[in-house]
């Protein structure tokens, strides 16, 4: 049988969501620890893709198969009983058998949270501080990326099997106060990228370099990656749809 799981994490303490070779603690192997000891025996789970190092997740999708009928509601209460409190499950459900958590999903939304104004140190994990861009220019350069491109040079994916062409549907903008809230709708989001499309963007909002030089970035036929990456710890990934 077929579960699917939604979650949520703050990524802050973790080396990323996917288990690697010589990381440390991830988000996969502390849920994979936990199901494993519920089911009482090794259980891997599949997820609708990886976070980087510091990033959040206000609604990951996974799932995990298991031969025995699990009482649901017991056991989402043993599972977050299990996991650190940085973790939280929401709900967990029967799926079909040919559902699948990565390559069902349709499209993805993420949130990067920027501070214009001061300092909070309660929010250092959770926001990025940037007092010094000029917000209209920001939303301007976001433009340049709305429909299909190659983004090999807004990735650090060395070999991708839909040659870094992906789709962005719309990055829109909310301000509140002195945060921007930032909300890109895509196909798929390879890794590093939208931390490189907003990297570039900040950099063209503090003058740094022009719109124009961000452009010739994106449409370059050779591949050269930008330097340019916000950190992670802004970024969230809001939801998944199927």
């Amino acid at each position: 049988m077929n579960y699917k799981l939604i979650f949520s994490y703050d990524g802050s303490k973790y080396y990323g969501y996917a288990v690697q070779k010589n990381e440390g603690h991830t988000i996969e192997a502390v849920i994979e620890k936990a199901i494993s000891t519920i089911l009482n025996k090794p259980t891997k789970i599949y997820a609708s893709g990886r976070t980087d190092r510091g990033v959040h997740a206000l609604n990951q999708v996974a799932t995990f198969k298991s031969d025995d009928k699990i009482d649901l509601e017991k056991f989402i209460r043993s599972l977050n009983k299990l996991v650190p409190n940085d973790i939280h499950f929401k709900r967990v459900a029967k799926v079909k058998d040919s559902f699948n958590a990565r390559f069902d999903c349709k499209s993805k939304v993420y949130l990067y949270i920027l501070n214009l104004g001061e300092y909070d140190p309660f929010m250092r994990a959770y926001e990025i501080v940037e007092q010094s861009l000029n917000y209209n220019l920001l939303v301007d350069s976001s433009k340049i990326f709305i429909g299909q491109h190659n983004f090999m040079n807004f990735t650090s994916k060395i070999k991708d099997d839909r040659n870094f062409v992906r789709n962005i549907y719309s990055i829109t903008f909310k301000k509140k106060a002195k945060r921007v809230y930032i909300e890109f709708l895509g196909d798929g989001f390879m890794t590093y990228m939208i931390r490189k499309i907003l990297g570039g963007m900040i950099e063209v909002s503090k003058g740094n370099i022009t719109l124009a030089e961000l452009e010739n970035l994106l449409n370059k036929k050779e591949r050269t990656i930008i330097t340019y990456t916000a950190p992670g710890k802004g970024l969230y990934l809001k939801k998944v749809n199927y």
